[in-house]
Protein backbone atom coordinates (compact mmCIF):
# COMPACT_ATOMS: atom_id res chain seq x y z
CA UNK A 1 0.00 0.00 0.00
CA UNK A 2 2.96 2.32 0.53
CA UNK A 3 5.09 1.21 -2.39
CA UNK A 4 5.33 2.36 -6.01
CA UNK A 5 2.37 0.25 -7.15
CA UNK A 6 -0.53 2.50 -8.16
CA UNK A 7 -2.53 0.18 -10.39
CA UNK A 8 -3.13 -3.50 -9.76
CA UNK A 9 -4.84 -6.20 -11.80
CA UNK A 10 -6.22 -9.19 -9.90
CA UNK A 11 -7.17 -11.92 -12.33
CA UNK A 12 -8.29 -15.54 -12.25
CA UNK A 13 -11.19 -17.86 -12.92
CA UNK A 14 -14.46 -17.62 -11.02
CA UNK A 15 -14.26 -18.68 -7.38
CA UNK A 16 -10.50 -18.33 -6.97
CA UNK A 17 -10.69 -15.57 -4.33
CA UNK A 18 -10.22 -12.38 -6.36
CA UNK A 19 -12.93 -10.37 -4.63
CA UNK A 20 -11.72 -11.28 -1.14
CA UNK A 21 -8.17 -10.19 -2.01
CA UNK A 22 -9.46 -6.92 -3.49
CA UNK A 23 -11.46 -6.25 -0.34
CA UNK A 24 -8.37 -6.88 1.82
CA UNK A 25 -6.57 -4.19 -0.18
CA UNK A 26 -9.56 -1.90 0.26
CA UNK A 27 -9.57 -2.54 4.00
CA UNK A 28 -5.88 -1.65 4.19
CA UNK A 29 -6.69 1.79 2.74
CA UNK A 30 -8.34 2.70 6.02
CA UNK A 31 -11.87 3.68 6.98
CA UNK A 32 -13.44 6.14 4.56
CA UNK A 33 -10.45 6.12 2.20
CA UNK A 34 -11.75 3.66 -0.38
CA UNK A 35 -14.49 3.02 -2.88
CA UNK A 36 -15.86 -0.24 -4.26
CA UNK A 37 -17.40 -0.08 -7.72
CA UNK A 38 -19.53 -3.19 -8.29
CA UNK A 39 -20.73 -4.12 -11.75
CA UNK A 40 -22.18 -7.50 -10.73
CA UNK A 41 -23.32 -7.82 -7.12
CA UNK A 42 -25.26 -5.46 -4.81
CA UNK A 43 -23.74 -4.58 -1.46
CA UNK A 44 -26.22 -6.61 0.60
CA UNK A 45 -25.51 -9.78 -1.36
CA UNK A 46 -21.74 -9.25 -1.23
CA UNK A 47 -21.89 -8.86 2.54
CA UNK A 48 -23.83 -12.12 2.71
CA UNK A 49 -21.27 -13.94 0.57
CA UNK A 50 -18.27 -12.58 2.51
CA UNK A 51 -19.53 -11.67 6.02
CA UNK A 52 -15.98 -11.13 7.31
CA UNK A 53 -15.77 -8.09 4.99
CA UNK A 54 -19.11 -6.54 5.93
CA UNK A 55 -17.49 -3.88 8.11
CA UNK A 56 -15.02 -3.01 5.36
CA UNK A 57 -17.81 -2.54 2.84
CA UNK A 58 -19.79 -0.40 5.28
CA UNK A 59 -16.76 1.78 6.02
CA UNK A 60 -16.05 2.55 2.33
CA UNK A 61 -18.11 4.07 -0.41
CA UNK A 62 -20.04 1.47 -2.40
CA UNK A 63 -21.12 2.25 -5.95
CA UNK A 64 -23.54 -0.15 -7.61
CA UNK A 65 -23.11 0.39 -11.37
CA UNK A 66 -24.87 -2.73 -12.60
CA UNK A 67 -27.43 -0.59 -14.41
CA UNK A 68 -24.96 2.10 -15.44
CA UNK A 69 -22.89 2.22 -18.61
CA UNK A 70 -19.10 2.19 -18.68
CA UNK A 71 -18.87 5.92 -19.32
CA UNK A 72 -20.81 6.65 -16.14
CA UNK A 73 -18.43 4.43 -14.17
CA UNK A 74 -15.47 6.43 -15.47
CA UNK A 75 -17.20 9.63 -14.39
CA UNK A 76 -17.59 8.17 -10.90
CA UNK A 77 -13.85 7.59 -10.72
CA UNK A 78 -13.13 11.13 -11.88
CA UNK A 79 -15.44 12.49 -9.19
CA UNK A 80 -13.90 10.35 -6.47
CA UNK A 81 -10.27 11.02 -7.30
CA UNK A 82 -10.31 14.64 -8.46
CA UNK A 83 -10.43 16.13 -4.95
CA UNK A 84 -8.34 13.17 -3.74
CA UNK A 85 -11.35 11.99 -1.80
CA UNK A 86 -10.35 8.34 -1.86
CA UNK A 87 -7.07 6.47 -1.63
CA UNK A 88 -8.11 3.15 -3.21
CA UNK A 89 -10.76 2.31 -5.83
CA UNK A 90 -11.74 -1.28 -6.63
CA UNK A 91 -13.44 -2.20 -9.93
CA UNK A 92 -15.19 -5.56 -9.50
CA UNK A 93 -15.27 -6.52 -12.17
CA UNK A 94 -13.53 -4.45 -14.79
CA UNK A 95 -14.51 -6.97 -17.48
CA UNK A 96 -18.21 -6.23 -17.17
CA UNK A 97 -17.53 -2.55 -17.82
CA UNK A 98 -14.74 -2.82 -20.39
CA UNK A 99 -16.67 -5.16 -22.66
CA UNK A 100 -19.08 -2.34 -23.44
CA UNK A 101 -16.25 -0.58 -25.34
CA UNK A 102 -14.76 -1.58 -28.65
CA UNK A 103 -11.03 -2.31 -28.59
CA UNK A 104 -9.90 1.28 -29.25
CA UNK A 105 -12.34 2.80 -26.79
CA UNK A 106 -11.33 0.26 -24.15
CA UNK A 107 -7.65 1.07 -24.53
CA UNK A 108 -8.42 4.79 -24.36
CA UNK A 109 -10.51 4.33 -21.22
CA UNK A 110 -7.81 2.25 -19.54
CA UNK A 111 -5.11 4.78 -20.38
CA UNK A 112 -7.33 7.50 -18.96
CA UNK A 113 -7.75 5.61 -15.70
CA UNK A 114 -4.00 4.99 -15.42
CA UNK A 115 -3.38 8.73 -15.95
CA UNK A 116 -5.99 9.58 -13.31
CA UNK A 117 -4.23 7.29 -10.86
CA UNK A 118 -0.84 8.81 -11.57
CA UNK A 119 -2.11 12.36 -11.26
CA UNK A 120 -4.26 11.89 -8.17
CA UNK A 121 -2.11 9.39 -6.31
CA UNK A 122 -5.09 7.06 -5.94
CA UNK A 123 -4.61 3.32 -6.19
CA UNK A 124 -6.81 1.49 -8.67
CA UNK A 125 -7.53 -2.24 -8.36
CA UNK A 126 -9.04 -4.00 -11.37
CA UNK A 127 -10.67 -7.42 -10.89
CA UNK A 128 -10.81 -9.55 -14.03
CA UNK A 129 -11.98 -13.03 -15.01
CA UNK A 130 -10.48 -12.84 -18.49
CA UNK A 131 -7.91 -15.66 -18.53
CA UNK A 132 -5.65 -14.36 -21.29
CA UNK A 133 -3.65 -11.15 -21.49
CA UNK A 134 -5.67 -8.04 -22.39
CA UNK A 135 -4.69 -4.44 -22.98
CA UNK A 136 -4.82 -3.57 -19.29
CA UNK A 137 -2.20 -6.23 -18.46
CA UNK A 138 0.43 -4.07 -20.14
CA UNK A 139 -0.70 -0.83 -18.48
CA UNK A 140 -0.99 -1.71 -14.80
CA UNK A 141 1.92 -1.70 -12.34
CA UNK A 142 1.15 -5.08 -10.83
CA UNK A 143 -0.60 -8.33 -11.73
CA UNK A 144 -1.75 -11.02 -9.29
CA UNK A 145 -3.29 -14.20 -10.65
CA UNK A 146 -5.39 -16.33 -8.32
CA UNK A 147 -5.85 -20.02 -9.06
CA UNK A 148 -6.97 -23.35 -7.61
CA UNK A 149 -4.46 -26.19 -7.97
CA UNK A 150 -4.23 -29.83 -6.94
CA UNK A 151 -1.95 -30.92 -4.11
CA UNK A 152 -1.97 -34.59 -3.13
CA UNK A 153 -5.54 -35.13 -4.38
CA UNK A 154 -6.73 -32.02 -2.55
CA UNK A 155 -7.53 -28.56 -3.86
CA UNK A 156 -5.51 -25.61 -2.59
CA UNK A 157 -5.42 -21.94 -3.48
CA UNK A 158 -2.34 -20.35 -4.96
CA UNK A 159 -1.53 -16.87 -6.24
CA UNK A 160 1.16 -15.88 -8.68
CA UNK A 161 2.85 -12.49 -8.83
CA UNK A 162 3.35 -11.81 -12.54
CA UNK A 163 4.46 -8.21 -12.19
CA UNK A 164 5.21 -5.59 -9.53
CA UNK A 165 6.98 -2.62 -11.05
CA UNK A 166 9.78 -1.18 -8.97
CA UNK A 167 9.34 -3.89 -6.32
CA UNK A 168 11.58 -6.82 -5.51
CA UNK A 169 9.79 -10.17 -5.91
CA UNK A 170 11.62 -12.72 -3.72
CA UNK A 171 9.04 -15.41 -4.49
CA UNK A 172 6.46 -15.51 -7.26
CA UNK A 173 4.03 -18.15 -5.98
CA UNK A 174 2.38 -18.52 -2.58
CA UNK A 175 -0.31 -20.68 -1.07
CA UNK A 176 -3.22 -18.88 0.55
CA UNK A 177 -6.50 -19.66 2.28
CA UNK A 178 -9.89 -18.01 2.54
CA UNK A 179 -10.55 -19.52 5.96
CA UNK A 180 -13.19 -17.49 7.83
CA UNK A 181 -13.68 -15.35 4.74
CA UNK A 182 -10.27 -13.69 5.07
CA UNK A 183 -7.25 -13.76 2.79
CA UNK A 184 -4.22 -15.30 4.48
CA UNK A 185 -1.11 -16.30 2.56
CA UNK A 186 1.76 -18.52 3.70
CA UNK A 187 5.41 -17.66 3.46
CA UNK A 188 8.04 -20.43 3.30
CA UNK A 189 8.31 -22.53 6.44
CA UNK A 190 10.35 -20.76 9.12
CA UNK A 191 12.48 -22.66 11.65
CA UNK A 192 11.11 -22.14 15.16
CA UNK A 193 13.12 -20.28 17.76
CA UNK A 194 13.74 -22.84 20.49
CA UNK A 195 15.10 -20.14 22.80
CA UNK A 196 11.46 -19.15 23.37
CA UNK A 197 10.39 -22.55 24.71
CA UNK A 198 7.88 -22.31 27.54
CA UNK A 199 7.01 -24.99 30.08
CA UNK A 200 4.53 -27.37 28.55
CA UNK A 201 0.99 -27.70 29.92
CA UNK A 202 -0.05 -31.40 29.79
CA UNK A 203 -2.94 -32.26 27.50
CA UNK A 204 -5.20 -34.96 28.99
CA UNK A 205 -6.41 -38.02 27.11
CA UNK A 206 -9.33 -37.41 24.76
CA UNK A 207 -12.24 -39.85 24.53
CA UNK A 208 -10.12 -42.89 25.37
CA UNK A 209 -7.23 -41.83 23.12
CA UNK A 210 -3.81 -40.52 24.05
CA UNK A 211 -3.31 -36.88 23.12
CA UNK A 212 -0.64 -36.01 20.57
CA UNK A 213 0.31 -33.16 22.89
CA UNK A 214 -0.97 -30.58 20.43
CA UNK A 215 -4.60 -29.41 20.22
CA UNK A 216 -4.08 -28.78 16.49
CA UNK A 217 -2.81 -32.31 15.87
CA UNK A 218 -5.56 -33.80 18.04
CA UNK A 219 -8.21 -31.96 16.04
CA UNK A 220 -6.70 -33.22 12.81
CA UNK A 221 -6.08 -36.85 13.71
CA UNK A 222 -8.18 -37.48 16.81
CA UNK A 223 -5.27 -38.45 19.06
CA UNK A 224 -3.74 -41.91 19.34
CA UNK A 225 -5.93 -44.88 20.20
CA UNK A 226 -4.08 -47.22 22.62
CA UNK A 227 -2.46 -50.04 20.67
CA UNK A 228 -2.58 -48.15 17.37
CA UNK A 229 0.21 -47.12 14.99
CA UNK A 230 0.27 -43.63 13.46
CA UNK A 231 2.53 -43.35 10.42
CA UNK A 232 3.70 -39.87 9.46
CA UNK A 233 4.81 -39.96 5.84
CA UNK A 234 6.95 -37.10 4.52
CA UNK A 235 8.52 -35.99 1.27
CA UNK A 236 12.28 -35.56 1.10
CA UNK A 237 12.05 -31.75 0.93
CA UNK A 238 10.07 -31.39 4.18
CA UNK A 239 12.27 -29.43 6.63
CA UNK A 240 13.61 -31.41 9.55
CA UNK A 241 12.17 -28.98 12.10
CA UNK A 242 8.69 -29.40 10.62
CA UNK A 243 8.95 -33.12 11.34
CA UNK A 244 10.04 -32.36 14.88
CA UNK A 245 6.82 -30.36 15.30
CA UNK A 246 5.03 -33.71 14.98
CA UNK A 247 7.67 -35.80 16.76
CA UNK A 248 8.24 -33.84 19.98
CA UNK A 249 4.77 -32.83 21.33
CA UNK A 250 3.57 -36.42 21.92
CA UNK A 251 6.81 -37.29 23.74
CA UNK A 252 6.68 -34.12 25.85
CA UNK A 253 3.06 -34.76 26.73
CA UNK A 254 3.69 -38.37 27.75
CA UNK A 255 6.57 -37.29 29.99
CA UNK A 256 4.60 -34.39 31.45
CA UNK A 257 1.79 -36.79 32.41
CA UNK A 258 4.18 -39.14 34.19
CA UNK A 259 4.41 -41.71 31.41
CA UNK A 260 7.45 -43.13 29.63
CA UNK A 261 8.70 -42.95 26.05
CA UNK A 262 11.31 -44.40 23.68
CA UNK A 263 12.59 -42.34 20.77
CA UNK A 264 14.51 -43.56 17.74
CA UNK A 265 15.39 -40.14 16.26
CA UNK A 266 15.21 -39.00 12.66
CA UNK A 267 18.46 -39.12 10.66
CA UNK A 268 20.65 -36.14 11.44
CA UNK A 269 19.09 -35.55 14.84
CA UNK A 270 21.26 -34.09 17.57
CA UNK A 271 20.58 -36.18 20.66
CA UNK A 272 21.93 -33.51 22.99
CA UNK A 273 19.69 -30.81 21.47
CA UNK A 274 16.68 -33.11 21.60
CA UNK A 275 17.28 -33.85 25.28
CA UNK A 276 17.72 -30.15 26.01
CA UNK A 277 14.47 -29.21 24.26
CA UNK A 278 12.55 -31.95 26.04
CA UNK A 279 13.96 -30.96 29.42
CA UNK A 280 13.12 -27.28 28.95
CA UNK A 281 9.60 -28.06 27.79
CA UNK A 282 8.72 -30.55 30.50
CA UNK A 283 10.72 -28.94 33.32
CA UNK A 284 14.10 -29.35 34.96
CA UNK A 285 12.68 -31.96 37.29
CA UNK A 286 11.92 -34.37 34.46
CA UNK A 287 13.31 -37.81 35.41
CA UNK A 288 15.61 -39.02 32.65
CA UNK A 289 14.82 -42.61 33.52
CA UNK A 290 11.37 -42.30 31.84
CA UNK A 291 12.83 -41.46 28.43
CA UNK A 292 15.27 -43.46 26.37
CA UNK A 293 16.69 -41.97 23.16
CA UNK A 294 18.00 -44.91 21.16
CA UNK A 295 21.11 -43.97 19.19
CA UNK A 296 21.55 -46.47 16.34
CA UNK A 297 23.97 -44.51 14.18
CA UNK A 298 26.66 -46.73 12.69
CA UNK A 299 29.84 -44.69 12.72
CA UNK A 300 33.28 -45.32 14.13
CA UNK A 301 33.55 -41.56 14.74
CA UNK A 302 30.78 -41.54 17.35
CA UNK A 303 31.90 -42.76 20.73
CA UNK A 304 28.45 -42.24 22.24
CA UNK A 305 26.62 -44.73 20.05
CA UNK A 306 24.61 -47.06 22.28
CA UNK A 307 24.49 -49.96 19.80
CA UNK A 308 27.20 -52.24 18.55
CA UNK A 309 28.68 -51.34 15.20
CA UNK A 310 27.05 -54.26 13.40
CA UNK A 311 23.73 -54.58 15.22
CA UNK A 312 21.00 -56.52 13.44
CA UNK A 313 17.28 -55.62 13.32
CA UNK A 314 16.58 -58.39 15.84
CA UNK A 315 19.25 -57.07 18.22
CA UNK A 316 17.71 -53.61 18.11
CA UNK A 317 14.29 -55.11 18.67
CA UNK A 318 15.66 -56.92 21.72
CA UNK A 319 17.08 -53.67 23.12
CA UNK A 320 13.75 -51.91 22.58
CA UNK A 321 11.87 -54.78 24.24
CA UNK A 322 14.14 -54.71 27.31
CA UNK A 323 13.92 -50.91 27.55
CA UNK A 324 10.15 -51.08 27.21
CA UNK A 325 9.93 -53.49 30.13
CA UNK A 326 12.13 -51.22 32.27
CA UNK A 327 10.38 -47.97 31.35
CA UNK A 328 6.89 -49.39 31.73
CA UNK A 329 7.55 -49.81 35.45
CA UNK A 330 8.41 -46.11 35.65
CA UNK A 331 5.23 -45.00 33.88
CA UNK A 332 2.43 -43.71 36.12
CA UNK A 333 -0.11 -45.99 34.40
CA UNK A 334 2.30 -48.35 32.57
CA UNK A 335 1.49 -46.62 29.25
CA UNK A 336 4.37 -46.25 26.80
CA UNK A 337 4.98 -44.16 23.70
CA UNK A 338 7.26 -45.44 20.92
CA UNK A 339 8.44 -42.97 18.28
CA UNK A 340 10.56 -44.55 15.54
CA UNK A 341 12.25 -43.28 12.38
CA UNK A 342 12.00 -45.80 9.56
CA UNK A 343 14.62 -43.81 7.61
CA UNK A 344 17.16 -44.24 10.41
CA UNK A 345 16.61 -47.98 10.38
CA UNK A 346 16.73 -48.18 6.58
CA UNK A 347 20.07 -46.40 6.61
CA UNK A 348 21.42 -49.12 8.86
CA UNK A 349 19.84 -52.13 7.23
CA UNK A 350 19.57 -51.24 3.54
CA UNK A 351 20.76 -54.73 2.61
CA UNK A 352 18.40 -56.52 4.98
CA UNK A 353 15.03 -54.77 4.59
CA UNK A 354 13.11 -58.03 4.85
CA UNK A 355 14.38 -58.57 8.39
CA UNK A 356 13.67 -54.93 9.24
CA UNK A 357 10.11 -55.27 7.97
CA UNK A 358 9.60 -58.48 9.91
CA UNK A 359 10.84 -56.91 13.14
CA UNK A 360 8.69 -53.81 12.60
CA UNK A 361 5.65 -56.00 12.06
CA UNK A 362 6.38 -57.89 15.30
CA UNK A 363 6.74 -54.59 17.15
CA UNK A 364 3.39 -53.30 15.85
CA UNK A 365 1.63 -56.51 16.91
CA UNK A 366 3.26 -56.40 20.36
CA UNK A 367 2.26 -52.76 20.88
CA UNK A 368 -1.31 -53.51 19.87
CA UNK A 369 -1.53 -56.09 22.62
CA UNK A 370 0.09 -53.85 25.23
CA UNK A 371 -2.09 -50.85 24.30
CA UNK A 372 0.92 -48.58 23.92
CA UNK A 373 1.08 -45.73 21.43
CA UNK A 374 3.26 -46.02 18.34
CA UNK A 375 4.38 -43.33 15.87
CA UNK A 376 6.44 -44.11 12.77
CA UNK A 377 8.14 -41.50 10.59
CA UNK A 378 8.24 -42.84 7.04
CA UNK A 379 9.97 -41.24 4.02
CA UNK A 380 7.68 -41.17 0.98
CA UNK A 381 10.36 -42.86 -1.14
CA UNK A 382 10.87 -45.74 1.30
CA UNK A 383 11.15 -49.14 -0.43
CA UNK A 384 8.96 -50.65 2.30
CA UNK A 385 6.40 -47.82 2.25
CA UNK A 386 3.39 -49.85 1.12
CA UNK A 387 4.01 -52.60 3.68
CA UNK A 388 4.38 -50.13 6.53
CA UNK A 389 1.22 -48.26 5.56
CA UNK A 390 -0.76 -51.50 5.32
CA UNK A 391 0.02 -52.15 8.99
CA UNK A 392 -0.75 -48.61 10.17
CA UNK A 393 -3.95 -47.63 11.95
CA UNK A 394 -3.60 -43.96 10.98
CA UNK A 395 -1.69 -42.20 8.23
CA UNK A 396 -0.74 -38.52 7.94
CA UNK A 397 1.25 -36.90 5.13
CA UNK A 398 3.58 -33.89 4.99
CA UNK A 399 4.81 -32.21 1.82
CA UNK A 400 6.02 -28.82 0.61
CA UNK A 401 4.27 -26.47 -1.81
CA UNK A 402 5.61 -23.01 -2.67
CA UNK A 403 7.94 -23.28 0.31
CA UNK A 404 5.09 -23.85 2.78
CA UNK A 405 4.77 -27.14 4.66
CA UNK A 406 1.34 -28.70 4.27
CA UNK A 407 -0.12 -31.57 6.25
CA UNK A 408 -3.23 -33.70 5.91
CA UNK A 409 -4.68 -36.98 7.07
CA UNK A 410 -4.91 -39.87 4.62
CA UNK A 411 -6.42 -42.27 7.16
CA UNK A 412 -8.64 -40.74 8.40
CA UNK A 413 -9.19 -38.50 5.39
CA UNK A 414 -8.94 -34.82 6.29
CA UNK A 415 -8.62 -31.44 4.65
CA UNK A 416 -5.20 -29.96 3.96
CA UNK A 417 -3.48 -27.58 6.39
CA UNK A 418 -0.46 -25.28 6.41
CA UNK A 419 1.95 -26.06 9.25
CA UNK A 420 3.58 -23.09 10.99
CA UNK A 421 4.85 -22.02 14.42
CA UNK A 422 2.73 -18.97 15.26
CA UNK A 423 2.54 -19.05 19.05
CA UNK A 424 4.92 -21.73 20.27
CA UNK A 425 8.24 -23.10 18.94
CA UNK A 426 7.26 -26.61 19.99
CA UNK A 427 3.59 -26.85 19.08
CA UNK A 428 2.57 -26.60 15.42
CA UNK A 429 -0.15 -24.25 14.19
CA UNK A 430 -2.36 -25.77 11.50
CA UNK A 431 -4.42 -23.48 9.26
CA UNK A 432 -6.82 -25.13 6.87
CA UNK A 433 -6.51 -24.29 3.18
CA UNK A 434 -10.04 -23.51 1.99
Amino acid sequence: MNGPIRTMLIKGLAGTGKTTVALEILKAAGKGNGAYISSRVPQELLETHIPAMKETLENQEFLDVRLEDATSALEFVMRLTDPKKVKTVVFDSWDALAKEFDSKERLRAEKTLIAVSNNSGAQLVFVSEEPGATTIDYLVDGILEMSTVEEQDRSVREFTIHKLRGTKIPQRKYLFTLMDGRFTFFEPYATPNYSEIRKFAPVPDIDGAYSLGSPALDRLLGGMVPGSTLTVEYDEDVPYFALRAIELPPIINFLAMGRSAILLPLPGANTGLTSSVLTRAVGEGTPSDRLHILDVLRSSDLETTSMTKHATPNEIHEVVTNETTRLRKKSVDQAMLHVNSIAALENLFASDLDSLLEVTSQEIITLQQSRDAHILFLPANSPIRSRILSMSSSHARLSVRDGAVVMFGVKPYTGIYALQHLDDPILPSLTQLV
